[in-house]
């Protein structure tokens, strides 16, 4: 099946096929074999060269949202590939330090306050989405600028959750 998606803008084409329990990832003439196994509604483990990860997804009208560790993508079925409809993408969340809900949702945590300092991994707020949880995790070591949500929130996707700003380590 073919897809297409947004990443900074940009639009990139990939294609997903099945071939002996495994899901052929083909992507710029570069070709990949992943192992899936779907953990449950929305949620799959993959391994792809021997690295492990987890993928949670979840539909809205004809867009796929996808969250692979800090990173978020907007899947747009080919068809589609010409309507209005816009994804976001918030990968670039990682240049600006402004951390987004992967996909619609409520918060049901906030773990940090403004000015808190925060090192990679840290948790910074947890959305629940698709009555599964997502925690959005610092990828750098920062200081938080800005909190814009707090718990019981509802988000839309690609929303502000925090702002950072890199803070260099102590040496």
């Amino acid at each position: 099946m073919d897809f297409e998606f947004l990443v900074d803008g940009h639009s990139h084409k990939i294609a997903l096929e099945q071939q002996q329990g495994k899901v052929i990832f083909t992507r710029n003439d570069r070709r990949m074999e992943v192992d899936v196994l779907q953990v449950d509604s929305g949620t799959f483990s993959l391994l792809i060269d021997g690295k492990s990860y987890v993928a949670h997804t979840a539909r809205r009208g004809e867009r796929i949202f996808v969250s692979v560790g800090a990173s978020q993508f907007c899947l747009l079925e080919p068809k589609q590939k010409n309507s209005s409809i816009q994804c976001k993408d918030s990968s670039s969340e990682k240049a600006d330090g402004t951390i987004k809900a992967p996909m619609p949702g409520m918060v049901i945590k906030v773990h940090v306050a403004e000015g808190s300092e925060v090192s990679p991994g840290d948790g910074l707020v947890v959305v629940e989405a698709m009555k599964m949880e997502h925690e959005m995790r610092a990828a750098f070591h920062a200081i938080v600028e800005k909190v814009h949500v707090k718990a019981g929130q509802q988000v839309d996707a690609f929303q502000p959750l925090v702002e950072l700003r890199a803070k260099e380590p102590a040496l």
